[in-house]
């Protein structure tokens, strides 16, 4: 072989030996949360409902069947005006019979009385003995007991009758109706809600994890999104349960300063939210639970630092590539935590405001790693 074919030679087998260039390894994506100035006092919001002070649930004082509703629902009503009323033919049979038991003994009673009075008369002229003037004294005692008792006997059935029908206590607005004509109704149980008086409040169910921030007397602002009002309140009262099942606790949030001008735009039913500040100001930062890890050297979080040299190196100034995706870099933060609120965590230490904290997409990830920030669009690519 020519010594130029050796090198021919030569040349291919370098060529076949040269290494093939690697491809750069796709950044992790990861989603971030920029930790705002305003967010450092902590709040919730609590979904709520207007309602008027004075709610009155309307019920029968007896069980039946309910015979009629009289009012329709957003009806005003007046002192004394009928509501409603059950089916009465029991309890007006029963009226009867007490009124007939009544007429009886007030025969009776006469009967006696009048045997009383014959008797004493035989016995003041000697024509009868003591006896006969006892036996008729204890009669007549027993007719007029028998008469008082069937006189209570048809008040009582009278008054159970008069329960049957229902009337409006005050001047009110129909708020609700809860049983329609046809149901049984059991002794107690609400047929209406009446809204009675101009005074309107704000009711909420309140979690656990938020019972400890609020105390009687505690500022609220209150939110009417329907009237467009953002107004002050102030925690009335703080209930107790009232299904063991469900842990939330009843709070009535009262409304001073009302103005006229304010109150004529409210209607009680209004969706309203309840804006609780949670921890004060000069708090720390609330972040969410699922951002806050922890290793033997305690609690830390990962925020991302977007650009640097290298991005402008490659010809990008600002930080994106061709999708709109920007660069960064992962810097590890020890944190030191304070309260807890639902799934939200307090730093207290370790994070300022105007940060990009980490929220998805952190496994894996150590201090100094190169990661792409999604937008929107790349959201549902981050899981952690």
């Amino acid at each position: 072989m020519s010594m130029r074919g050796i090198l021919l030679a030569g040349l291919v087998l370098l060529a076949g030996c040269a290494e093939e260039p690697v491809e750069e390894a796709p950044l992790r994506p990861v989603r971030t949360l920029v930790l705002e100035a305003d967010g450092a006092t902590g709040e919730r919001e609590l979904p709520a409902r207007l309602e008027a002070a004075a709610n009155r649930r309307m019920s029968f004082r007896v069980s039946g069947q309910l015979e009629a509703l009289e009012v329709a629902v957003g009806e005003r009503v007046t002192a004394g005006q009928p509501l409603a009323r059950l089916e009465a033919d029991d309890l007006r049979l029963q009226r009867d019979r007490a009124r007939s038991a009544l007429a009886g003994a007030e025969a009776a009673a006469a009967n006696a009385e009048a045997e009383w009075q014959r008797a004493r008369r035989l016995y003041e002229a000697g024509s009868a003995p003591a006896r006969d003037l006892d036996a008729a004294r204890a009669q007549r005692d027993a007719a007029l007991a028998q008469r008082d008792g069937a006189r209570d006997a048809l008040a009582l059935a009278e008054r159970q009758l008069g329960f049957t029908r229902l009337a409006a206590p005050d001047a009110c607005r129909v708020a609700s109706r809860l049983a329609e004509a046809g149901e049984n109704v059991g002794a107690g149980q609400p047929v209406l809600v009446l809204a009675c008086g101009d005074d309107l409040e704000v009711r909420a169910a309140l979690s656990e994890d938020l019972l400890g921030e609020l105390v009687i007397g505690a500022p609220l602002r209150v939110r009417l999104p329907l009237a467009d009002l953002t107004l002050a309140g102030e925690v009335a009262e703080i209930g107790l349960p009232v299904d063991p099942r469900q842990a939330t606790w009843p709070v009535r949030v009262a409304l001073p300063g009302l103005t006229e001008e304010q109150r004529a735009r409210l209607q009680p039913g209004m969706a309203a939210e309840l804006t609780l500040p949670l921890g004060g100001p000069g708090s720390g930062i609330w972040v969410p639970m699922v951002a806050v890890q922890q290793d033997i050297d305690g609690h830390f979080v990962y925020v991302a630092e977007p650009g640097d040299d290298r991005e402008e190196e490659s010809g990008s100034r600002d930080g994106s590539d061709a999708t709109g995706d920007r660069e960064a870099t992962v810097v590890r933060l020890t944190v030191t935590l304070g309260g807890r609120h639902g799934e939200r965590l307090e730093v207290l230490a370790g994070l300022e405001p105007g940060q990009h904290l980490i929220v998805a997409g952190m496994s894996r990830l150590h201090d100094g790693m190169r990661v792409r920030l999604l937008d929107e669009r790349g959201a549902a690519e981050a899981s952690p």
